[in-house]
């Protein structure tokens, strides 16, 4: 399942999306005359429904939307699907679908955004309803075969069985019948108590393919006539590519082409990509660095010291009593301050992302942690309408929040622009990795504490400065200006609460958010 495999069409079908690299998958609509209609995967297999294709041998497909980066959502998502719909687990194999295919059935698998731990817990109910309205679907093919209630019939290891009479067959043979059905409205969800695999230790579906190295990350993507990149851009953050000499570099081995990608960054095509890294290398490039050259670690660290000043203006985010009085008149007072630096997400396989475009066309295989981020990059650097762009979204080699950004995707189908026809892998070097990281954000924190004569806390003031996530990457969650996510750990109630009690408490954030994007560390 974890083969790179080309688009191609089913024989009696049309194709509402193209074939998925590493999964295979290619969603059709088989109408036959004057019957029902049956949509299925590439090879023919029907659909019960969006998170669910069952093989004629039994084998359950599980569609996953979600990102497997290492955190083992691919495993624990179809955990889910599959206790409702109470299938072999041992035959449980996993695909993911395509924004482009999700665009076409109008957002059928939701969210594909995977970050913050949220991949499970947001999408659970609706992932396991998915797996319940699937049994009911194939249970009440049998039950029709039969000529019996479905009430007299239970489903277990993908067989049905009636129960009076005794009567077996697996859901590999009701299949067709099943997905002809009309899905029901509501379906009834399991008691916790009765689950079988849900949250249990079960072996990894990704783990061999990992250790054999049978599995495909973008960097390993190969397409017929591909050529390789890498890029540059402007080693200070706001910079602007001033000018280059390419005449200096087209003579060198396997260079195909010099790429003004945007008005920051140049790459280099050829034939292999060390052959590109090597000419970029030499590449003589001027840069205009603008004001942010003036910028230091050392400038920033005092702009955040500065907003430690009880003076400056701040958010609460959770306070109760009077936590400057109480320390004020306290017999024993204790500061700190700590600093949390800029730091890369640093995933292990460098941003990579390739690119095949033709004026018709535009599709681009990647690891993404949000697919729908990476297709809506691909149209607007594509300049395509949705039913002409795609995205094929793979495992990840570490995503960390950084993949969540879409920059990569965007450079590579600029670059394949000026090569149309031509499939083009850009690969960042690692140096390019490290110096263009969305960073997670820095900030400083001053920690007051008050103490009785028994040494009794009985004040705390916290009082953050630094820099903004949703500021940058989710302004609209804003709440009155105020950061919510920057008191995680300090709030007053929920998961990101502070956990123990003090009389007097007051958790405040100077909002300081330098010129230097941030992203999220979330997984």
């Amino acid at each position: 399942m974890n083969k790179h495999v080309m688009p191609k069409l089913t024989r009696r079908g049309f194709v509402i999306g193209t074939a998925a690299a590493g999964a295979g998958l290619a969603i059709g609509l088989d109408i036959p005359f004057g019957g029902p209609t049956v949509v299925r995967a590439a090879d023919g297999s029907p659909e019960v429904n969006v998170w669910v294709v069952i093989r004629p041998d039994n084998t359950t497909v599980v569609r996953i939307a979600r990102s497997e980066m290492g955190q083992g959502s691919l495993t624990g998502l179809a955990q889910l699907v599959a206790e409702e719909l109470e299938c072999d687990w041992s035959k449980v194999v996993t695909e993911y679908p395509t924004p482009g295919q999700s665009v076409a059935r109008k957002r059928a698998w939701g969210d594909f955004s995977t970050g913050g731990s949220r991949g499970i817990r947001s999408s659970q109910d609706y992932v396991r309803k998915g797996g319940a309205t699937a049994r009911v679907m194939l249970v009440q093919a049998a039950a029709n075969e039969w000529k019996v209630p479905a009430s007299e019939c239970t489903a277990a290891n993908s067989v049905i069985t009636h129960t009076p009479s005794g009567k077996t067959t697996t859901y590999g043979k009701v299949v067709e019948a099943a997905a002809k059905l009309e899905p029901p409205a509501e379906v009834k969800l399991k008691d916790p108590k009765d689950w079988k695999i849900i949250g249990k230790g079960v072996k990894r579906l990704d783990t061999v393919d990992k250790t054999t190295g049978a599995m495909i990350y973008g960097s390993d993507v190969k397409l017929p006539g591909m050529l390789n990149a890498t890029i540059k851009d402007c080693p200070v953050f706001g910079g602007k590519l001033k000018s280059y000499d390419e005449a200096k570099i087209m003579g060198m081995k396997g260079v195909k082409k010099v790429v003004r990608v945007s008005d920051s960054s140049v790459a280099v095509v050829a034939d292999t990509w060390w052959h590109a890294k090597t000419a970029l290398d030499a590449l003589p490039i001027v840069w205009d660095e603008g004001e942010n050259a003036k910028v230091s670690s050392e400038s920033i660290a005092k702009w955040l010291a500065e907003g430690l000043d009880n003076a400056q203006p701040a958010y609460i985010g959770n306070q109760n009593g009077d936590a400057k009085a109480a320390i004020a008149g306290a017999v024993k007072k204790v500061e700190a301050v700590y600093n949390y630096p800029y730091q890369n997400h640093a995933p292990m396989e460098p941003m990579n992302a390739t690119a095949l475009y033709t004026p018709d066309k535009c599709e681009v295989w990647c690891g993404t942690q949000n697919g729908e981020a990476a297709f809506a990059a691909t149209m607007e650097a594509s300049g395509l309408p949705a039913e002409k762009c795609e995205v094929h979204k793979l495992i990840l080699g570490g995503g960390f929040g950084r993949r969540g950004m879409t920059d990569y995707v965007r450079q590579a189908v600029l670059i394949a622009k000026e090569m149309p026809g031509t499939p083009v892998k850009l690969l960042w070097s690692r140096e390019e990795d490290m110096a263009q990281g969305k960073f997670h954000p820095v900030t400083q924190c001053k920690m007051t504490g008050a103490f009785d004569a028994d040494n009794n806390l009985t004040a705390l003031h916290v009082r953050l400065s630094g820099q903004s996530i949703l500021y940058t990457v989710r302004p609209a969650a804003l709440v009155n200006g105020m950061d919510t996510a920057a008191f995680q750990g300090l709030s007053p109630s929920g998961d990101a609460a502070i956990g123990y009690s003090v009389p007097n408490l007051l958790v405040e954030h100077s909002m300081r958010n330098p010129t230097f994007r941030p992203a999220s560390g979330a997984a």
